[in-house]
């Protein structure tokens, strides 16, 4: 049986779900975005998957940029989800275990049939990031993996910009900001444990110096914030964190 189906178990929505529905390769199917696996995000992420990352899910895979990018790793793919039929579409047209899937909802996934996931900027687009949350911490058996990046809205700039009296960026866009003390706190009282980062920012002298030097005007010097200086430097959080069991309180 493959990883798909034996995480497709009996507490998954049945096969005539519109929620999992399968979606057949659309001939022309345009994408909701292009493909882009320059992304920085993926890259920092790709640091941070396991060895052997086991059954895994990418949810809000896009065109599955970091699927790929753990392909050519030489690392297990992914379960893709996403809420765009055309993305889920061309996904399944190269032979990818894809579905669409409301992250709003209940996912289309046996509990504790996974060993691991990852949600690249994906809870800054949901009202009820906890609940995916949830949804994650009933999927992902006790000892999995999860992680996560989004951006941090207590970054220098994010903290100027409201100095100025100017709101985030991308407000409407994103409908959920996160500071590193109210991210840990969403994870952490749902099962999850941080135990790896690999957080960036980006420096804009540096930036322009070598964009002076050749590299180009779309260069963006980017570097690993240490974690010390993470809540205030990074830009991004991207975080792995680990699947525990949460013991009642009395």
């Amino acid at each position: 049986m493959s990883a798909s189906a034996s995480a497709l178990g009996k507490d998954a929505p049945p096969p005539d779900s519109e929620q999992s529905e399968p979606t057949p390769p659309v001939p022309g199917a345009r994408p909701s975005r292009t493909w882009d696996p320059s992304r920085p995000w993926y890259r920092y992420a790709l640091q941070l998957l396991p060895a052997s990352p086991g059954r895994w899910i990418d949810l809000g895979c896009g065109r599955g940029e970091l699927a790929a990018l753990a392909r050519d790793a030489g690392l297990s793919t992914p379960i893709l989800l996403d809420g765009s039929r055309e993305n889920v579409a061309l996904a399944q047209a190269t032979g990818a275990a894809a579905l669409v899937a409301d992250l709003d909802h209940r996912l289309p996934l046996a509990s504790g049939a996974l060993d691991g996931g990852a949600t690249i900027e994906v809870i800054e687009h949901l009202v009820g990031a906890e609940s995916l949350v949830d949804e994650l911490a009933r999927v992902i058996r006790p000892g999995g993996w999860l992680i996560v990046s989004t951006p941090n809205v207590a970054h220098l700039t994010y903290r100027v910009r409201a100095l100025t009296g100017h709101p985030p960026k991308q407000e409407g866009y994103h409908l959920r900001f996160f500071t590193e003390k109210t991210l840990r706190a969403c994870l952490e009282s749902r099962g999850f444990r941080l135990e790896a980062r690999a957080s960036f920012g980006k420096q804009a002298l540096l930036t322009r110096l070598f964009r002076l030097a050749g590299r180009g005007p779309a260069y963006k010097f980017r570097y690993r914030v240490p974690a010390v200086l993470e809540s205030l430097l990074a830009q991004h959080f991207v975080w792995r964190l680990r699947r525990v069991e949460i013991r009642p309180t009395h």
